[in-house]
């Protein structure tokens, strides 16, 4: 998997759950609201990345919560490794 095949928007959001939340689960409204983005959306998003293997979903307090696996941890900091903005 290359960050290529990703969509502005599933990058976009991979990429700030990366820097938000690199460890720990963090819920979709949580997530939404640090980026001012829909929670429907961000969910939607997060959901593709999860099928593409690049998120974790887990439960917290009986509510889906988010963090990148190992593979979208490492795509989600290219840029910041590269410093390309």
């Amino acid at each position: 998997m290359s960050e290529d095949h990703l969509t502005h928007y599933q990058d976009w959001i991979l990429t700030n759950l990366c820097q938000l939340s690199p460890a720990a689960p963090i819920t979709s409204p949580d997530l939404a609201s640090k980026l001012n983005h829909s929670v429907r959306r961000t969910e939607m998003y997060l959901e593709q990345l999860v099928e593409m293997g690049l998120v974790r979903v887990h439960e917290v307090s009986g509510e889906p919560a988010w963090c990148p696996s190992s593979d979208g941890l490492a795509i989600g900091t290219v840029e910041q490794i590269s410093g390309d903005p």
